[in-house]
């Protein structure tokens, strides 16, 4: 491996800071590319005899699948995209000789209904090798399954075949397939059934658990089938948004336990649940007092067994129970100080691995470690020339909200800043989801700027216990809107925002929340930007009904419309005070571009001051390069005139 960086090798075995070679880069505001070309690489995986590794590069706009002899060096390019039409969902090692790749892309199907579609291909780990369906084309009239890369267990019954859900039999109801990983021949394992969204299989490949729903109802529920039995067994049902909600993480090597994400004193917590029992009673495995504990399984692959799970709370981390890797997190922390580590890939004898380090003024850093060896090697930098040189650290914040109700954000004060400065609110999307202290490229970008920032954790934001989340539920607009008002006020009252120079700005459910406070508060704000935001509530929520969830819609947004229209921004349009941007890409799946329009007309109308910049063929990602770039330099130039420094 003399082509990469070795990290240090102690005499007593203990893992070593290492140094790594960077880029010159000096402290200073960075070119807007920096920002905007995204990750350098990301995906990297190790195969599982520890020899190469698979990860999706980017260069300029195009996304190419890279193979890397970790023996030789050698290094080869699959196949690639520019983003535009098809891009590269995920990849990663079917076995040791060939890879899957899911593709995602948007469609039309039915009476004008726009889609997201996934396609599943092969590839052998060899240069020139050709992409191989997965998933044999249907005939005209037949139904085509709108998704093909749920792959369920990898090198199932041998290396050369994998299980794959489809609902190829009946829209909407997988069906387990075992797939030939070579040829894309299928043979049906598990015939769907009523209601069932999608299959959990145990560690042996068996069929053990289901998850069902109900898109009438909106009801969920889990169904098992117990070791040595045949007769499928109800386990739990829940109406949506409820606390009694079950998750199933996955099987333990003992066919009889079952691990879920379950409520626990407010909170979700993993517990191991026994299936050989008519109780199905419940193990505590984790647990935490303060933030939810929910993720995906990490299982040591040597022992086939779960040993942790990686959960985020205000620090992304792993977590682990198995005393083995406890041991190996912490000495892997040790070494490493200074950021969150991530055991990321095992191989099939757990003693290579990929580390995952990163931090707000660290992207993120793939390493390769070797458990024998006591080594750490540099692999790559996702973001290069992006540092602490260059980068600031967010401080956790909590605040209290007019109700009493304690609210937790974070900020990020650029260097040297003293004193009241501009302010950026950001609030995030979602709103199901939650800002932590890790790196997010808009929130780099600002400070870096110049600009103080503000990510808030408003009620609804995931990740705080049952109670806090479903606030949100057909509250859009309310409370949740006054916790983003009430930690900019407590900001000012801080003398850390100058009053007169604050901006508030956001995406998707975050671009409604800047729209909102323009219009709600509009001596607070002196510019809101929205990227694809939401500004009729109503018609958002209605946008659903050709869709599978407009029911579930319905129940997270609201069906009492007279409120919906009152916390509409573009039903109070006449209330702004402060210059708008408005983006959206005409493709946008998640928040059609109709609702910006609606927006930039009722603007127009009432004379306001704005601008509106449509992104042709955009989506509510930006995966294509052009795009981002677009989006980037109109905020730059809007915040340059509106918020200057």
């Amino acid at each position: 491996m003399h082509n990469f960086l070795s990290g240090l090798l102690l005499a007593s075995g203990v893992l070593a800071f290492f140094s790594v070679a960077a880029e010159d880069n000096k402290a200073g505001v960075l070119p807007l590319e920096t920002f905007y070309q995204g990750e350098r690489i990301e995906q990297l995986k190790l195969s599982p005899d520890g020899k190469r590794l698979v990860a999706l590069k980017n260069i300029k706009q195009d996304t190419l699948i890279q193979l890397i002899d970790l023996v030789s060096g050698e290094s080869v390019y699959l196949g690639k995209t520019d983003n535009k039409k098809y891009r590269f969902a995920w990849v990663r090692w079917a076995n040791n000789t060939h890879l899957l790749a899911s593709f995602r892309y948007g469609d039309v199907r039915g009476l004008n209904t726009k889609t997201t579609e996934s396609r599943l291909f092969s590839i052998e780990a060899k240069a020139g090798a050709e992409l191989v369906p997965m998933v044999k084309a249907v005939r005209e009239g037949e139904h085509q399954s709108q998704f093909q890369d749920d792959v369920i267990k990898l090198r199932f019954p041998d290396d050369d075949h994998f299980l794959l859900g489809l609902d190829r039999e009946m829209a909407g109801h997988d069906t387990i397939y075992q797939v030939n990983v070579k040829t894309g021949k299928a043979s049906v394992v598990q015939r769907h059934k009523t209601n069932v969204a999608s299959w959990v299989v145990d560690r042996q490949g068996q069929a053990r658990a289901s998850v069902d729903y109900n898109a009438k109802t909106t009801e969920s529920s889990v169904r098992v089938l117990r070791p040595g039995q045949t007769e499928w067994v109800d386990a739990w049902r829940w109406p949506a948004f409820s606390e009694q909600a079950i998750s199933l993480l996955g099987f333990g090597k003992d066919p009889k336990d079952l691990y879920i994400s379950a409520n626990h004193e407010g909170r979700l917590a993993v517990f191991k649940v026994d299936l050989s029992k008519a109780d199905l009673p419940r193990q505590l495995i984790l647990s935490h007092p303060v933030y939810d504990i929910e993720g995906s399984l990490i299982y040591s692959a040597a022992r086939d067994e779960p040993v942790g799970i990686y959960f985020s709370d205000e620090s992304s981390r792993s977590l682990f129970w198995d005393e083995e890797f406890k041991a190996f997190q912490a000495g892997l922390d040790k070494a490493l100080p200074d950021t969150v580590n991530y055991i990321t890939n095992l191989s099939s004898d757990d003693r290579s691995y990929l580390l995952y380090a990163t931090n707000a003024t660290t992207p993120g850093i793939y390493l390769l470690g070797n458990r024998d060896e006591k080594t750490l090697i540099h692999l790559a930098e996702t973001f290069p020339g992006l540092n602490e040189e260059n980068l600031v650290h967010k401080e956790k914040i909590s605040y209290k909200a007019r109700d009493g109700l304690n609210i937790e954000g974070y900020l990020s004060v650029p260097k040297g800043k003293k004193g009241p400065g501009a302010l950026v609110v950001l609030p995030h999307g979602g709103p199901f989801s939650q800002d932590s202290n890790s790196f997010d490229t808009f929130s780099a970008y600002l400070a870096n700027k110049g600009y103080i920032v503000f990510q808030p954790n408003f009620r609804g934001s995931s990740g705080y216990g049952h109670q806090f989340l479903t606030q949100a539920v057909g509250q859009y607009g309310m409370a949740m809107q006054d916790d983003i008002t009430d930690g900019t006020q407590y900001l000012i009252e801080q003398k850390i925002a100058d009053p007169k120079r604050i901006c508030i700005m956001g995406a998707s459910y975050g671009g409604y929340a800047a729209l909102l406070g323009a219009a709600r508060t509009p001596d607070l704000y002196q510019c809101a930007i929205s990227f694809a935001g939401i500004s009729d509530l109503r018609e958002q929520r209605n946008s659903y009904r050709n869709y599978t969830n407009y029911n579930l819609a319905k129940k997270q947004m609201g069906e009492d419309n007279d409120q919906l229209e009152q916390n509409s921004p573009v039903n109070m349009v006449e209330n702004i005070k402060a210059p708008v941007l408005l983006l959206h890409g005409t493709e946008d799946l998640s928040v059609r571009v109709k609702q910006s329009r609606m927006m930039a007309e009722e603007l127009a109308d009432e004379k306001k001051v704005f601008t509106y910049i449509e992104i042709e063929d955009g989506t509510h990602n930006l995966d294509y390069l052009p795009h981002r770039k677009q989006t980037f330099e109109a905020i730059d130039a809007f915040l340059n005139k509106y918020l200057p420094l």
